[in-house]
């Protein structure tokens, strides 16, 4: 099997990446998008169309402003 790998999206910093396989005689096989960390590269997640991997980089994004307003609030009401 051979794997071919295109930039599809920069989203705020994370890159969105198209995997598409292909088998031994050349026919596609399964299409991927996958969400690369803006500062290690590491694969992130694995989805089925652009439009989901955006939505995972945009949830990614609000859930780790919540969990640092929520640490902000915790050291807000302990001092």
């Amino acid at each position: 099997m051979r794997s071919l790998r295109c930039t599809e999206a920069q989203v705020l910093g994370y890159r969105i990446e198209r995997l598409d396989e292909y088998d031994d005689t050349g026919l596609l096989h399964s299409m991927n998008y996958e969400v690369l960390c803006p500062r290690t590269g590491a694969v992130l997640a694995s989805l089925a169309n652009s439009q989901a991997a955006k939505r995972f980089v945009i949830l990614h994004e609000l859930r780790a402003i919540r969990e640092g307003t929520m640490r902000l609030n915790k050291s807000v009401r302990v001092a």
